[in-house]
């Protein structure tokens, strides 16, 4: 596998915790937050994004979801079977 599909450097954004936002860059590997802070040095190869005027909210969750949703002649992709059997797996909803 690619070195730029397994280290993600999100770079500039403001980070949003909790308790405290902050500009900041995020370094990803292997899918886990690494390491979090102002212009963080990373091995060559690593894909970079952009985050400048950006919200970065690590762990954060997509609480807002349309599952079977009919707007403007579509239909959303994720029905209600396939968004509450994904939820519990990936973290990213709130049904």
């Amino acid at each position: 596998m690619d070195i730029s599909q397994t280290r993600i450097l999100i770079k500039g954004g403001k980070v949003v915790n909790e308790d405290v936002s902050f500009v900041s860059d995020v370094y990803i590997e292997n899918g886990k937050i690494a390491e979090i802070g102002p212009n963080l040095e990373v091995p060559d190869g690593v894909r970079v994004i952009d985050a400048t005027d950006k919200l970065v909210m690590p762990g954060g969750i997509d609480t807002h979801t349309h599952m079977e949703l009919a707007f403007m002649g579509t239909r959303a992709v994720d029905d209600f079977y396939i968004g509450t059997k994904v939820t519990p797996l990936t973290g990213r909803h709130c049904v």
